[in-house]
């Protein structure tokens, strides 16, 4: 457990390092925020690494002690994955969905339920010709992991590759909502790993998820409307912002609680306060209400960039977690690697393929092929995946773990780089 001196260092040094790498990307190479963070602390990792096996570079013992007692998982899943959640989806209103809605569910329950299968059957499948033993169940775990966008890496990208308003809503709502989906899914599969829930049916999954989502999604709209009234009441403006705050925290703790999905309520709060901040201008366009939105708008944009930021600057400098793999030889590490990134691309474009199959049309009249290829690769997985990998360390054995988290990090690497980089150019010649 840190102390509050502890949290400051270690703070301070992630704070540190989101400045200086992002200030070098901003004057060098010139990507993306994002891909930019994860690069550098990639690089950065790399050379620390190299560093200490030369004995040039010693770092103090009391900086490793912090770092050995991060918990990624914790810090994510049980700390700022709502905030950013909400954050993202304040940006849209409920409204913004209403044409492709059906399309977006479909994705989120349909599409990662199939792309989890399909993954975790080749998966096992690989493993079995490589002779590497896991078991079936495990690599459904895995596929579960992995299946679900990130929308955190598709909200901060996306948005910056020029997309189509419309299209970059459909992938960013489906990124907001498959996360619940998934997460259901990889408990359920875990907890029958561990032994903790009698054999589970069909029917019984299929009303656990339900209950889960609907239940998420229930508390995200009774908490968001109780609070809003404080937020639309009071003259105060920091109180506004501070009951934004409140909101979110509430109704994902609440979930938690009562193991109901918190990362869909997030969504729902965000979306409920887009929607009620947009009705406010329009029945009062003044400028007292055009100030209360610019400060929200301003507050929460600042809380995204600094948690994306240290978001995606972990994700580079989590490659030090997948240093112990000793019982793996190169050409086995590289089977796996290229493995993973194949079969997390046939299994997505299964996923997206057998849903838009039965979407009666198309939004801007693309395709079902076309469209296919585009979302597998705006399908870009992010933190939320390495933080879901992080939780099977207890679970699963040391060699299976290593082999998860390996596989995991390959993929989120290939599409928040490659993908992510390319997206662009990928619209514009399937268009």
């Amino acid at each position: 457990m840190y102390n509050f001196n502890e949290l400051l260092v270690l703070f301070s040094i992630i704070l540190f390092l989101v400045v200086a790498l992002s200030f070098i990307n901003e004057k060098t190479t010139k990507f993306p925020y994002e891909i930019g963070l994860v690069i550098f602390g990639f690089i950065f990792v790399l050379i620390l690494i190299i560093l200490q096996k030369l004995n040039i570079l010693l770092i103090p013992e009391e900086i490793l002690a912090l770092t050995q007692q991060f918990n990624f998982n914790d810090f994510l899943i049980h700390g700022v994955l709502c905030f950013m959640l909400f954050g993202g989806a304040a940006s849209i209103k409920f409204n913004d969905f209403n044409e492709d809605k059906f399309l977006i569910g479909c994705m989120a329950i349909a599409g990662t339920i199939i792309s989890t299968l399909v993954y975790g059957l080749l998966f096992w499948g690989l493993c079995f010709i490589v002779q590497i033993d896991i078991k079936f169940l495990e690599a459904l775990i895995l596929g579960s992991i992995v299946a679900p966008t990130d929308p955190i890496s598709a909200m901060s990208i996306l948005s910056k590759v020029g997309l189509p308003k419309r299209l970059a809503l459909i992938v960013e709502g489906e990124s907001l909502f498959n996360d619940g989906v998934a997460v259901a899914i990889f408990a359920t599969l875990l907890s029958v790993l561990e032994q903790t829930t009698q054999e589970i049916s069909l029917s019984s999954f299929a009303w656990g998820l339900a209950a889960d989502v609907l239940g998420a999604i229930g508390i995200g709209l009774v908490i968001s409307f109780l609070f809003f009234q404080i937020f639309k009441q009071s003259q105060n403006r920091y109180i506004k912002i501070f009951t934004s705050i409140l909101t979110v925290m509430l109704a994902y703790l609440l979930c938690e609680y009562l193991e109901f999905s918190g990362p869909i309520a997030a969504v729902i709060c965000g979306l409920s306060y887009a929607t009620g901040i947009a009705r406010m201008q329009k029945i009062k366009p003044d400028q007292e209400n055009t100030e209360i939105h610019d400060l929200f708008y301003s507050f929460w944009g600042v809380i995204n960039n600094l948690l994306n930021g240290i978001l995606f600057l972990l994700v580079g400098l989590l490659f030090v977690d997948i240093r112990n793999l000793n019982d793996f030889t190169l050409s086995g590490i590289l089977i796996v690697v290229v493995g993973a990134i194949i079969i997390n691309t046939v299994s997505r474009i299964t996923g997206v393929a057998g849903t838009v199959s039965f979407i009666k049309k198309i939004p801007f009249d693309m395709k079902k092929s076309k469209f296919a290829i585009f979302y597998t690769w705006a399908g870009l997985k992010g933190g939320l995946c390495l933080a879901l990998v992080m939780g099977t360390g207890t679970s699963l054995a040391p060699a299976t773990y290593d082999l998860f988290l390996l596989s995991t990090y390959a993929i989120v690497i290939f599409t928040t780089l490659f993908q992510g980089l390319t997206i662009g150019k990928a619209y514009l010649k399937l268009k």
